[in-house]
């Protein structure tokens, strides 16, 4: 399934992760992704696996891990849990992700019928005792229990999104949960640990975890998560795997985070050069794969094709981003385009260096400058933000390395008084 037209483009270039369909139809693999090793690790070991995935934002994790699940179907349930867009917060703390997964994980198990049915004495018991240890958490809140004449799960399923519902939409009431969970995180763990017991006594396959979200927040925020609660955050007694900010790797706290996990993975980014500056054909190749894969190459001129691949630095975001912005200028230079030009292609470029250069400050841009100079990566904490907000990216081909976001370069190679507002990539 491949764009015929740039209309096409522009609906095939998403800024989101690959799922279902998409995923079958636009997937690429790619050089050191460690997506199998993971996917052996989790059919191999019996005990529950706690895995770090750590990659740069945008660098497709998701889309591996969506991937991994597709790969493992046979022997996982995954649930899938996307703590910003539960919580709807960019500043979470460790209550909230606790929050999230118990509900997120109990619903599953209702929905996907892991319940045994009917219910036997001690599991009635088992489930009488959820509800009401979650009846206690939130007396006060203008939370209804459901009806005592649905069963005993509808009423816990019922009960959880409204909790979830709650907590998101007001902050008196995750104001509460949050207090109560605090006080009373040993009764959630063992609620929560109860019911992945009983699902996968009941079922032929175990259940994986995979928590998202927490490298697309606060930096700040996930820093005190991994530092602070990595311990109680992996508690589930089953597989899990967590996305990581790739700048806590770098962190003075890593080796301390780490210990909490039964091994820490690593997605690198698609680098299109060496160090040295000399292109990288593996890297390019893989890009232009990427591209190829949603749209005929009749729809984008060589140079324009050329100047994408080089701006977006090999980040798998950045590159859809371009393809889908270059088509959208193309089609506003003439609603019967049909290819993207080179002046599409610059016009897109620009807009990225905007985005990029509007929470950089003049020492941002020094250090920025700097690195583009030696290409060395250190641990400095100003490092570390410009990587997590993606003006820097990190590299792995060579020896580890890294650059300033290639859409930033000619700005970075100009002198400061300079008009940064050039339209190529040199």
């Amino acid at each position: 399934m491949k764009a015929i037209n740039l209309a096409q483009t522009v609906n095939y270039f998403r800024q989101i992760p690959l799922s279902g369909q998409d995923l079958r139809f636009w997937f690429v693999a790619r050089e050191g992704s460690p997506r199998g090793y993971m996917r052996s690790l989790l059919r191999t070991v019996n005990e529950p696996v706690k895995l770090l995935f750590v990659g740069h934002r945008g660098s497709g994790k998701s889309t591996e891990l969506n991937k991994l699940a597709e790969e493992l179907s046979d022997k996982f349930y995954t649930i899938h849990i996307d703590i910003r867009a539960i919580t709807g917060r960019t500043t979470p703390e460790y209550e909230d992700v606790m929050l999230a997964m118990s509900t997120q994980i109990v619903i599953f198990c209702i929905e996907h019928n892991l319940v045994r049915t009917p219910l036997v004495e001690p599991v009635r018991q088992g489930w009488e005792s959820l509800r009401d240890w979650w009846l206690q958490v939130v007396a006060g809140l203008p939370i209804r229990p459901a009806s005592a004449e649905t069963t005993i799960s509808a009423q816990v399923k019922t009960l959880l999104g409204d909790i979830e519902l709650s907590a998101r939409q007001s902050s008196a009431a995750r104001e509460q949960l949050k207090f109560q969970i605090n006080q009373q995180m040993p009764d959630l763990i063992r609620h929560l640990n109860w019911v992945i017991a009983e699902a996968e006594k009941n079922s032929q396959k175990h259940l994986l975890i995979v928590v998202e979200g927490l490298d697309k927040v606060d930096l700040e925020a996930a820093t005190q998560i991994f530092r602070d609660h990595a311990p109680t955050i992996t508690s589930p007694i089953t597989a899990m795997i967590y996305t990581c900010p790739l700048a806590l790797r770098f962190s003075d706290h890593y080796n301390t985070l780490k210990l909490s996990f039964s091994e820490v993975r690593y997605l690198p980014n698609i680098a299109p050069r060496h160090r040295d500056n000399s292109p990288n054909p593996e890297g390019m190749a893989t890009l232009r794969d990427i591209v190829l894969q949603r749209l005929e190459d009749r729809l984008i001129e060589p140079l324009a094709f050329d100047l994408i691949l080089q701006a977006c630095g090999g980040v798998p975001v950045w590159l859809v981003f371009l393809v889908r912005s270059a088509a959208v200028y193309a089609l506003n230079r003439s609603e019967q385009a049909v290819i993207i030009r080179a002046e599409d292609a610059r016009s897109a470029i620009k807009e990225l260096r905007r985005e990029a250069l509007a929470p950089l400050s003049r020492r941002d841009l020094t250090v920025l400058r700097a690195r583009h100079g030696d290409r060395r990566l250190t641990n400095d904490t100003d490092e570390q933000r410009l990587i997590y907000n993606g003006s820097l990216i990190e590299y792995d081909n060579d020896v580890q390395w890294c650059d300033a976001h290639p859409a930033l370069w000619s700005l970075l190679e100009q002198a400061d008084d300079d008009n940064p507002d050039d339209n190529g990539l040199d």
